[in-house]
Protein backbone atom coordinates (compact mmCIF):
# COMPACT_ATOMS: atom_id res chain seq x y z
CA UNK A 1 0.00 0.00 0.00
CA UNK A 2 2.45 2.21 1.00
CA UNK A 3 4.87 1.62 -2.71
CA UNK A 4 1.72 2.90 -4.43
CA UNK A 5 1.24 6.08 -2.79
CA UNK A 6 4.64 7.46 -3.16
CA UNK A 7 4.36 6.15 -6.64
CA UNK A 8 1.14 8.27 -7.20
CA UNK A 9 2.45 11.26 -5.28
CA UNK A 10 5.86 11.25 -7.49
CA UNK A 11 3.33 10.47 -10.84
CA UNK A 12 1.64 14.49 -9.76
CA UNK A 13 4.74 16.01 -8.70
CA UNK A 14 6.77 14.92 -12.23
CA UNK A 15 3.28 15.97 -14.28
CA UNK A 16 3.68 19.68 -12.93
CA UNK A 17 6.97 19.51 -13.52
CA UNK A 18 7.43 19.10 -16.86
CA UNK A 19 4.13 21.01 -17.93
CA UNK A 20 4.96 23.57 -20.89
CA UNK A 21 1.87 25.23 -21.31
CA UNK A 22 -1.17 25.94 -18.99
CA UNK A 23 -3.78 27.78 -20.80
CA UNK A 24 -6.33 27.77 -17.58
CA UNK A 25 -4.11 27.24 -14.63
CA UNK A 26 -5.28 26.98 -11.04
CA UNK A 27 -5.83 30.19 -8.68
CA UNK A 28 -2.84 28.76 -6.67
CA UNK A 29 -0.79 28.22 -9.98
CA UNK A 30 1.18 30.51 -11.92
CA UNK A 31 1.81 29.72 -15.60
CA UNK A 32 4.82 29.51 -17.84
CA UNK A 33 3.94 33.20 -19.52
CA UNK A 34 6.05 35.85 -18.98
CA UNK A 35 3.79 39.30 -18.65
CA UNK A 36 3.54 42.11 -21.57
CA UNK A 37 1.18 45.26 -21.82
CA UNK A 38 0.90 47.54 -24.69
CA UNK A 39 -0.68 50.67 -23.73
CA UNK A 40 -1.29 54.20 -24.23
CA UNK A 41 1.25 55.32 -21.65
CA UNK A 42 2.97 58.37 -22.37
CA UNK A 43 5.54 59.10 -19.90
CA UNK A 44 5.33 62.87 -20.72
CA UNK A 45 3.18 63.86 -22.79
CA UNK A 46 -0.37 62.72 -21.97
CA UNK A 47 -1.81 58.72 -22.35
CA UNK A 48 -4.64 60.27 -24.83
CA UNK A 49 -3.87 59.13 -28.25
CA UNK A 50 -5.68 60.83 -31.11
CA UNK A 51 -7.74 59.64 -33.90
CA UNK A 52 -8.15 62.19 -37.08
CA UNK A 53 -11.13 61.69 -39.27
CA UNK A 54 -10.44 59.14 -41.90
CA UNK A 55 -7.25 58.20 -39.87
CA UNK A 56 -6.39 54.39 -39.29
CA UNK A 57 -3.87 53.92 -36.63
CA UNK A 58 -1.85 51.00 -34.83
CA UNK A 59 -2.38 50.12 -31.74
CA UNK A 60 -0.29 47.30 -30.72
CA UNK A 61 2.14 45.45 -33.44
CA UNK A 62 3.71 42.51 -31.35
CA UNK A 63 5.41 39.86 -32.35
CA UNK A 64 4.50 36.26 -30.66
CA UNK A 65 3.99 33.66 -29.69
CA UNK A 66 2.02 35.64 -27.12
CA UNK A 67 -2.16 35.46 -25.89
CA UNK A 68 -3.50 38.67 -25.11
CA UNK A 69 -5.79 37.84 -22.07
CA UNK A 70 -7.51 41.78 -21.15
CA UNK A 71 -8.17 44.18 -23.34
CA UNK A 72 -9.15 47.83 -22.19
CA UNK A 73 -10.51 51.34 -23.81
CA UNK A 74 -12.09 54.70 -23.03
CA UNK A 75 -12.95 57.11 -25.51
CA UNK A 76 -13.36 60.89 -25.98
CA UNK A 77 -14.03 63.32 -28.44
CA UNK A 78 -16.85 63.74 -31.29
CA UNK A 79 -19.38 66.42 -30.90
CA UNK A 80 -19.91 65.92 -27.40
CA UNK A 81 -19.35 63.11 -24.53
CA UNK A 82 -22.20 61.20 -24.70
CA UNK A 83 -20.54 58.42 -26.47
CA UNK A 84 -22.77 58.44 -29.29
CA UNK A 85 -22.87 57.04 -32.57
CA UNK A 86 -19.42 59.12 -33.64
CA UNK A 87 -17.86 56.94 -30.74
CA UNK A 88 -19.67 53.56 -31.01
CA UNK A 89 -20.69 53.24 -34.45
CA UNK A 90 -17.94 55.43 -36.31
CA UNK A 91 -14.78 54.04 -34.95
CA UNK A 92 -14.44 50.54 -36.16
CA UNK A 93 -11.89 48.14 -34.41
CA UNK A 94 -9.61 45.08 -36.36
CA UNK A 95 -7.21 42.62 -35.66
CA UNK A 96 -4.93 40.47 -37.46
CA UNK A 97 -3.26 37.27 -36.64
CA UNK A 98 -0.06 36.29 -37.79
CA UNK A 99 0.43 38.56 -40.81
CA UNK A 100 -2.74 37.81 -42.43
CA UNK A 101 -4.37 40.33 -44.94
CA UNK A 102 -7.86 39.81 -44.16
CA UNK A 103 -8.81 40.98 -40.15
CA UNK A 104 -10.14 38.36 -38.00
CA UNK A 105 -11.85 40.60 -36.12
CA UNK A 106 -13.78 43.47 -37.23
CA UNK A 107 -16.62 45.83 -35.86
CA UNK A 108 -17.97 49.25 -35.16
CA UNK A 109 -16.42 50.14 -31.52
CA UNK A 110 -19.47 49.98 -29.58
CA UNK A 111 -20.99 46.79 -31.65
CA UNK A 112 -18.38 45.19 -30.53
CA UNK A 113 -18.07 45.87 -26.56
CA UNK A 114 -21.81 45.28 -26.82
CA UNK A 115 -23.61 48.76 -27.25
CA UNK A 116 -25.30 48.74 -30.91
CA UNK A 117 -27.53 51.28 -32.37
CA UNK A 118 -24.83 54.14 -30.86
CA UNK A 119 -26.42 53.91 -27.37
CA UNK A 120 -24.16 54.15 -24.45
CA UNK A 121 -25.35 51.17 -22.12
CA UNK A 122 -23.09 49.68 -19.55
CA UNK A 123 -23.55 46.42 -18.60
CA UNK A 124 -21.22 43.43 -17.82
CA UNK A 125 -20.60 39.69 -18.53
CA UNK A 126 -17.70 37.37 -17.65
CA UNK A 127 -16.04 38.24 -21.16
CA UNK A 128 -16.99 41.01 -22.42
CA UNK A 129 -18.99 44.43 -21.27
CA UNK A 130 -18.72 48.18 -20.04
CA UNK A 131 -18.34 49.65 -16.78
CA UNK A 132 -18.12 53.29 -16.11
CA UNK A 133 -17.37 54.39 -19.44
CA UNK A 134 -14.81 51.65 -20.12
CA UNK A 135 -14.61 48.75 -22.10
CA UNK A 136 -13.16 45.75 -21.58
CA UNK A 137 -12.61 42.22 -23.12
CA UNK A 138 -11.73 38.83 -21.60
CA UNK A 139 -11.65 37.17 -24.40
CA UNK A 140 -8.08 35.44 -25.04
CA UNK A 141 -6.53 36.03 -27.96
CA UNK A 142 -3.92 34.20 -28.64
CA UNK A 143 -1.52 34.62 -31.84
CA UNK A 144 1.96 32.87 -33.14
CA UNK A 145 3.84 35.01 -35.28
CA UNK A 146 2.31 38.97 -34.82
CA UNK A 147 -0.73 40.55 -32.91
CA UNK A 148 -1.93 43.70 -34.60
CA UNK A 149 -4.72 45.88 -33.43
CA UNK A 150 -5.88 48.92 -35.13
CA UNK A 151 -8.73 51.75 -35.31
CA UNK A 152 -10.16 53.73 -37.73
CA UNK A 153 -12.39 56.86 -37.26
CA UNK A 154 -14.91 57.20 -40.18
CA UNK A 155 -16.44 59.90 -38.48
CA UNK A 156 -16.19 63.35 -38.91
CA UNK A 157 -14.96 64.89 -35.70
CA UNK A 158 -11.49 63.94 -33.66
CA UNK A 159 -11.57 61.10 -31.38
CA UNK A 160 -8.85 60.48 -28.00
CA UNK A 161 -8.72 57.13 -26.69
CA UNK A 162 -6.51 55.67 -23.99
CA UNK A 163 -6.42 51.54 -23.80
CA UNK A 164 -4.16 49.08 -22.87
CA UNK A 165 -3.62 45.36 -23.82
CA UNK A 166 -2.34 42.87 -21.20
CA UNK A 167 -1.13 39.54 -21.88
CA UNK A 168 1.82 37.14 -21.92
CA UNK A 169 4.41 35.83 -24.04
CA UNK A 170 5.65 32.17 -24.55
CA UNK A 171 8.32 29.92 -26.19
CA UNK A 172 5.50 28.76 -27.93
CA UNK A 173 2.36 27.66 -28.08
CA UNK A 174 0.25 24.38 -28.85
CA UNK A 175 -0.33 23.17 -31.74
CA UNK A 176 -4.47 22.79 -31.51
CA UNK A 177 -4.63 27.27 -30.82
CA UNK A 178 -7.74 28.28 -32.00
CA UNK A 179 -7.69 32.32 -33.19
CA UNK A 180 -10.55 34.70 -31.65
CA UNK A 181 -12.68 35.68 -34.52
CA UNK A 182 -15.33 38.47 -34.66
CA UNK A 183 -17.77 40.16 -37.34
CA UNK A 184 -19.97 42.66 -37.16
CA UNK A 185 -23.03 42.22 -39.55
CA UNK A 186 -26.05 44.65 -40.52
CA UNK A 187 -29.48 44.13 -42.71
CA UNK A 188 -31.83 46.71 -42.79
CA UNK A 189 -34.06 44.99 -43.19
CA UNK A 190 -33.37 41.48 -43.10
CA UNK A 191 -34.33 39.84 -46.74
CA UNK A 192 -38.07 39.03 -47.11
CA UNK A 193 -38.63 35.37 -46.02
CA UNK A 194 -34.86 34.87 -45.72
CA UNK A 195 -32.98 34.00 -42.37
CA UNK A 196 -30.81 36.62 -41.00
CA UNK A 197 -27.17 35.05 -40.89
CA UNK A 198 -25.02 35.72 -37.61
CA UNK A 199 -22.23 33.76 -38.42
CA UNK A 200 -20.96 32.14 -41.70
CA UNK A 201 -17.31 30.76 -41.80
CA UNK A 202 -15.48 27.59 -42.87
CA UNK A 203 -12.59 25.76 -40.74
CA UNK A 204 -12.27 23.93 -37.72
CA UNK A 205 -13.52 26.00 -34.27
CA UNK A 206 -16.35 26.57 -32.17
CA UNK A 207 -18.87 28.71 -31.77
CA UNK A 208 -18.28 31.39 -28.84
CA UNK A 209 -21.73 33.43 -29.08
CA UNK A 210 -22.62 36.60 -30.29
CA UNK A 211 -24.55 40.22 -29.81
CA UNK A 212 -27.86 40.98 -31.35
CA UNK A 213 -29.18 44.44 -31.90
CA UNK A 214 -32.58 44.42 -33.15
CA UNK A 215 -35.01 47.64 -33.66
CA UNK A 216 -38.82 48.32 -34.99
CA UNK A 217 -39.22 50.49 -37.82
CA UNK A 218 -42.68 52.01 -35.77
CA UNK A 219 -43.58 53.23 -32.16
CA UNK A 220 -46.54 50.37 -33.20
CA UNK A 221 -44.20 47.84 -33.87
CA UNK A 222 -44.83 44.79 -31.22
CA UNK A 223 -41.09 43.49 -30.98
CA UNK A 224 -42.55 40.61 -33.44
CA UNK A 225 -39.23 40.62 -35.18
CA UNK A 226 -38.39 38.45 -31.82
CA UNK A 227 -40.58 35.72 -32.93
CA UNK A 228 -37.99 33.95 -34.69
CA UNK A 229 -36.03 30.75 -34.12
CA UNK A 230 -32.09 30.41 -34.35
CA UNK A 231 -30.70 27.23 -36.82
CA UNK A 232 -27.38 26.35 -36.93
CA UNK A 233 -25.68 23.85 -39.58
CA UNK A 234 -22.73 21.99 -38.48
CA UNK A 235 -20.24 20.64 -41.35
CA UNK A 236 -22.28 20.91 -44.23
CA UNK A 237 -25.40 19.30 -42.85
CA UNK A 238 -28.43 19.97 -44.48
CA UNK A 239 -30.68 19.84 -41.36
CA UNK A 240 -29.61 21.91 -38.29
CA UNK A 241 -28.18 20.70 -35.44
CA UNK A 242 -29.73 23.59 -33.17
CA UNK A 243 -33.44 24.20 -33.64
CA UNK A 244 -34.80 27.15 -31.38
CA UNK A 245 -38.11 28.18 -29.96
CA UNK A 246 -37.75 32.11 -30.33
CA UNK A 247 -35.26 34.68 -30.59
CA UNK A 248 -35.73 35.82 -26.59
CA UNK A 249 -35.75 32.07 -25.79
CA UNK A 250 -32.09 32.12 -27.39
CA UNK A 251 -30.75 34.61 -25.19
CA UNK A 252 -32.44 33.06 -22.18
CA UNK A 253 -35.47 35.39 -21.69
CA UNK A 254 -39.00 34.39 -22.27
CA UNK A 255 -42.36 36.66 -23.22
CA UNK A 256 -40.47 39.72 -25.39
CA UNK A 257 -38.43 40.23 -22.32
CA UNK A 258 -41.17 41.04 -20.10
CA UNK A 259 -39.08 40.84 -17.06
CA UNK A 260 -37.03 43.87 -18.47
CA UNK A 261 -32.65 44.07 -19.01
CA UNK A 262 -30.27 41.33 -16.47
CA UNK A 263 -27.20 40.70 -16.90
CA UNK A 264 -25.30 37.09 -16.20
CA UNK A 265 -22.30 35.79 -16.91
CA UNK A 266 -22.87 33.86 -20.52
CA UNK A 267 -26.18 35.91 -21.84
CA UNK A 268 -28.47 38.71 -20.90
CA UNK A 269 -30.71 41.30 -21.82
CA UNK A 270 -28.62 44.94 -22.35
CA UNK A 271 -31.16 47.48 -23.75
CA UNK A 272 -34.72 46.98 -23.67
CA UNK A 273 -36.69 50.15 -25.16
CA UNK A 274 -40.40 50.04 -25.96
CA UNK A 275 -40.55 53.46 -26.93
CA UNK A 276 -38.06 53.17 -30.00
CA UNK A 277 -38.40 49.43 -30.33
CA UNK A 278 -34.91 48.38 -29.27
CA UNK A 279 -33.26 45.10 -28.41
CA UNK A 280 -29.78 44.42 -27.16
CA UNK A 281 -28.58 41.29 -26.06
CA UNK A 282 -26.22 38.64 -25.58
CA UNK A 283 -25.18 34.62 -25.45
CA UNK A 284 -21.97 33.45 -25.12
CA UNK A 285 -21.77 29.66 -25.90
CA UNK A 286 -18.70 28.85 -23.45
CA UNK A 287 -19.99 26.09 -21.17
CA UNK A 288 -21.72 24.51 -23.76
CA UNK A 289 -19.87 25.26 -27.08
CA UNK A 290 -20.74 24.15 -30.56
CA UNK A 291 -17.99 22.47 -32.64
CA UNK A 292 -17.36 22.67 -36.32
CA UNK A 293 -14.78 20.68 -38.08
CA UNK A 294 -15.37 21.76 -41.77
CA UNK A 295 -18.04 25.09 -41.78
CA UNK A 296 -20.51 26.11 -39.68
CA UNK A 297 -23.62 28.40 -40.36
CA UNK A 298 -25.49 30.02 -37.75
CA UNK A 299 -29.04 31.71 -38.65
CA UNK A 300 -32.11 33.64 -36.94
CA UNK A 301 -35.66 34.04 -38.12
CA UNK A 302 -36.98 37.26 -38.33
CA UNK A 303 -40.40 36.96 -37.28
CA UNK A 304 -41.37 33.10 -37.48
CA UNK A 305 -41.29 30.71 -40.03
CA UNK A 306 -40.31 30.41 -43.64
CA UNK A 307 -41.45 33.57 -44.43
CA UNK A 308 -39.61 35.60 -41.79
CA UNK A 309 -42.55 38.63 -42.11
CA UNK A 310 -41.00 40.74 -39.46
CA UNK A 311 -39.64 44.23 -40.70
CA UNK A 312 -37.02 45.78 -38.87
CA UNK A 313 -33.01 46.62 -38.35
CA UNK A 314 -31.08 43.95 -37.16
CA UNK A 315 -27.51 43.89 -36.69
CA UNK A 316 -25.01 41.33 -34.68
CA UNK A 317 -21.44 41.23 -33.98
CA UNK A 318 -20.43 37.49 -33.46
CA UNK A 319 -17.35 35.82 -31.77
CA UNK A 320 -15.81 32.74 -32.86
CA UNK A 321 -12.59 30.79 -32.50
CA UNK A 322 -11.00 28.86 -35.49
CA UNK A 323 -7.85 27.74 -37.44
CA UNK A 324 -6.58 29.92 -39.83
CA UNK A 325 -6.79 30.89 -42.41
CA UNK A 326 -10.09 32.22 -42.39
CA UNK A 327 -12.79 32.68 -45.03
CA UNK A 328 -12.34 36.65 -45.47
CA UNK A 329 -15.09 38.82 -44.79
CA UNK A 330 -17.40 40.93 -46.46
CA UNK A 331 -16.78 44.86 -46.58
CA UNK A 332 -18.48 46.20 -43.73
CA UNK A 333 -21.07 48.16 -44.00
CA UNK A 334 -20.85 51.75 -44.27
CA UNK A 335 -24.41 51.81 -43.37
CA UNK A 336 -23.94 52.75 -39.57
CA UNK A 337 -26.63 55.58 -38.83
CA UNK A 338 -29.20 54.11 -36.42
CA UNK A 339 -32.91 53.62 -37.53
CA UNK A 340 -35.18 56.44 -36.71
CA UNK A 341 -38.51 55.19 -35.06
CA UNK A 342 -41.40 57.07 -36.57
CA UNK A 343 -45.02 57.16 -35.71
CA UNK A 344 -47.07 54.05 -36.23
CA UNK A 345 -49.96 53.99 -39.06
CA UNK A 346 -52.74 54.99 -37.26
CA UNK A 347 -55.71 55.73 -39.31
CA UNK A 348 -57.67 59.32 -38.60
CA UNK A 349 -60.64 58.53 -36.16
CA UNK A 350 -59.61 54.64 -35.95
CA UNK A 351 -62.03 52.70 -33.69
CA UNK A 352 -59.82 49.50 -33.12
CA UNK A 353 -61.21 46.14 -32.36
CA UNK A 354 -58.23 44.32 -30.96
CA UNK A 355 -59.02 43.49 -27.20
CA UNK A 356 -62.56 43.35 -27.40
CA UNK A 357 -64.21 40.22 -25.91
CA UNK A 358 -64.55 37.83 -28.50
CA UNK A 359 -61.75 38.78 -30.17
CA UNK A 360 -58.04 37.25 -30.63
CA UNK A 361 -55.34 39.69 -31.58
CA UNK A 362 -54.08 39.28 -35.27
CA UNK A 363 -50.70 40.46 -35.49
CA UNK A 364 -49.11 41.76 -39.24
CA UNK A 365 -46.20 41.16 -41.47
CA UNK A 366 -45.04 44.43 -40.97
CA UNK A 367 -43.72 43.69 -44.51
CA UNK A 368 -47.41 44.24 -45.64
CA UNK A 369 -47.90 47.49 -43.67
CA UNK A 370 -51.44 48.89 -44.41
CA UNK A 371 -53.05 48.36 -40.61
CA UNK A 372 -53.19 50.59 -38.31
CA UNK A 373 -51.34 50.08 -35.02
CA UNK A 374 -50.08 47.23 -37.10
CA UNK A 375 -52.46 45.00 -35.34
CA UNK A 376 -56.34 43.72 -36.32
CA UNK A 377 -59.15 41.58 -34.14
CA UNK A 378 -59.73 38.22 -35.50
CA UNK A 379 -63.58 37.43 -35.02
CA UNK A 380 -64.69 33.70 -34.94
CA UNK A 381 -68.45 34.30 -36.09
CA UNK A 382 -69.49 30.32 -36.82
CA UNK A 383 -72.68 31.29 -38.32
CA UNK A 384 -75.24 34.36 -39.36
CA UNK A 385 -76.39 36.50 -36.97
CA UNK A 386 -73.22 36.01 -34.62
CA UNK A 387 -71.91 39.59 -33.94
CA UNK A 388 -69.56 41.54 -31.34
CA UNK A 389 -69.91 45.28 -30.24
CA UNK A 390 -67.50 47.83 -29.39
CA UNK A 391 -68.20 51.83 -27.76
CA UNK A 392 -66.99 54.73 -28.96
CA UNK A 393 -67.15 58.16 -28.17
CA UNK A 394 -67.19 61.34 -30.19
CA UNK A 395 -66.43 64.79 -28.80
CA UNK A 396 -69.22 67.00 -31.08
CA UNK A 397 -72.62 66.66 -32.53
CA UNK A 398 -71.59 66.25 -36.73
CA UNK A 399 -72.15 64.01 -39.57
CA UNK A 400 -69.30 61.78 -39.74
CA UNK A 401 -68.03 59.32 -42.52
CA UNK A 402 -68.05 55.46 -41.68
CA UNK A 403 -65.02 53.42 -43.29
CA UNK A 404 -63.80 49.87 -42.38
CA UNK A 405 -59.94 48.38 -43.18
CA UNK A 406 -60.26 44.45 -42.87
CA UNK A 407 -58.14 41.72 -43.85
CA UNK A 408 -58.77 39.43 -46.44
CA UNK A 409 -58.26 35.59 -46.99
CA UNK A 410 -60.67 32.31 -47.90
CA UNK A 411 -62.06 31.63 -44.40
CA UNK A 412 -63.86 35.55 -44.50
CA UNK A 413 -67.40 35.68 -44.20
CA UNK A 414 -69.97 38.39 -45.11
CA UNK A 415 -70.82 41.13 -42.34
CA UNK A 416 -72.69 44.71 -42.01
CA UNK A 417 -71.70 47.28 -39.60
CA UNK A 418 -74.07 49.24 -37.38
CA UNK A 419 -73.80 52.27 -35.36
CA UNK A 420 -76.39 52.88 -32.49
CA UNK A 421 -78.85 50.04 -34.78
CA UNK A 422 -78.08 52.01 -38.44
CA UNK A 423 -76.88 50.13 -40.57
CA UNK A 424 -74.03 52.11 -42.91
CA UNK A 425 -73.25 50.71 -46.38
CA UNK A 426 -73.58 47.57 -47.51
CA UNK A 427 -72.83 44.30 -46.53
CA UNK A 428 -69.21 43.65 -47.10
CA UNK A 429 -67.74 40.03 -48.32
CA UNK A 430 -64.60 39.78 -46.58
CA UNK A 431 -63.20 36.73 -48.87
CA UNK A 432 -60.54 36.23 -50.81
CA UNK A 433 -59.00 33.83 -52.59
CA UNK A 434 -55.36 33.54 -50.07
CA UNK A 435 -54.92 31.09 -47.57
CA UNK A 436 -56.00 32.28 -44.27
CA UNK A 437 -52.48 33.09 -42.41
CA UNK A 438 -53.38 32.71 -38.69
CA UNK A 439 -50.12 31.86 -37.31
CA UNK A 440 -48.03 34.34 -34.53
CA UNK A 441 -47.69 36.96 -38.15
CA UNK A 442 -49.97 37.26 -40.62
CA UNK A 443 -49.51 37.66 -43.94
CA UNK A 444 -52.82 38.51 -45.83
CA UNK A 445 -53.73 41.90 -46.88
CA UNK A 446 -55.83 44.75 -45.86
CA UNK A 447 -58.52 46.07 -47.83
CA UNK A 448 -57.62 49.91 -48.29
CA UNK A 449 -59.69 51.89 -46.01
CA UNK A 450 -63.18 51.59 -47.71
CA UNK A 451 -65.34 54.62 -47.36
CA UNK A 452 -69.09 53.00 -46.09
CA UNK A 453 -71.49 56.17 -45.69
CA UNK A 454 -72.15 59.14 -43.13
CA UNK A 455 -74.56 59.13 -40.26
CA UNK A 456 -75.33 62.23 -37.87
CA UNK A 457 -73.96 61.47 -34.28
CA UNK A 458 -74.21 63.50 -30.92
CA UNK A 459 -71.52 64.83 -28.66
CA UNK A 460 -71.04 61.50 -26.18
CA UNK A 461 -70.71 57.42 -26.63
CA UNK A 462 -71.92 55.28 -29.16
CA UNK A 463 -71.62 51.84 -30.20
CA UNK A 464 -70.42 50.13 -33.42
CA UNK A 465 -71.63 46.64 -33.99
CA UNK A 466 -70.76 44.02 -36.46
CA UNK A 467 -72.35 41.27 -37.81
CA UNK A 468 -72.33 38.13 -39.68
CA UNK A 469 -74.93 37.93 -42.37
CA UNK A 470 -73.82 34.70 -44.49
CA UNK A 471 -70.63 33.75 -46.60
CA UNK A 472 -69.72 33.71 -50.26
CA UNK A 473 -70.11 30.15 -51.48
CA UNK A 474 -66.08 29.93 -51.82
CA UNK A 475 -65.56 30.49 -48.38
CA UNK A 476 -64.54 28.43 -45.65
CA UNK A 477 -66.27 30.33 -42.65
CA UNK A 478 -67.84 33.24 -41.57
CA UNK A 479 -65.01 35.06 -39.81
CA UNK A 480 -64.28 38.81 -40.26
CA UNK A 481 -60.99 40.00 -39.61
CA UNK A 482 -61.24 43.54 -38.02
CA UNK A 483 -58.44 46.19 -38.42
CA UNK A 484 -60.15 48.96 -37.81
CA UNK A 485 -63.69 51.20 -38.44
CA UNK A 486 -62.99 54.68 -38.97
CA UNK A 487 -65.42 57.38 -37.72
CA UNK A 488 -64.18 61.47 -38.69
CA UNK A 489 -65.71 64.28 -39.24
CA UNK A 490 -65.69 65.76 -42.84
CA UNK A 491 -63.17 68.06 -43.68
Amino acid sequence: MKKNIIIFVVFILSGCQTASFNPDPALFQKDNGVAFQVSSHHPTGGDAWTIQPGETKILMDEKGPAIIRNIWFTLGGGPDASHGVDLLRKLTIRMFWDNEESPSVEAPFGDFFGNGFGIYKPFYSQYIGITSKGYFSYFPMPFRKRGRIEVTNTSKHQIIIFFHFLGAKYDDLPDDTLYFHAQWRRENPPEFGKNYTILNAKGKGYYAGCFMFMQGYTSEDKLNFLEGDEWIYVDNATNAVIKGTGGEDYFQGAWYFSGGPFHAPHHGLILLDHKNKQVGCYRFHILDRINFEKNIRVEIEHGQRIFNEAKADFASTVFWYQDEPHKPFAPISDDREPTKTVPGLIMDGAVEFEGTTGTHPYYVCTYNGGWSRDMAALISFTKTNDFIEKEFEVEKDNKYSVGINYIMNDHNGIFKVEIDGKKIGCDIDGYFDDPMDAYLLCRNKASGLIHLGKIDLVRGKHKIKITAVGKNNNSKGYKAIIDCVTVTRPH
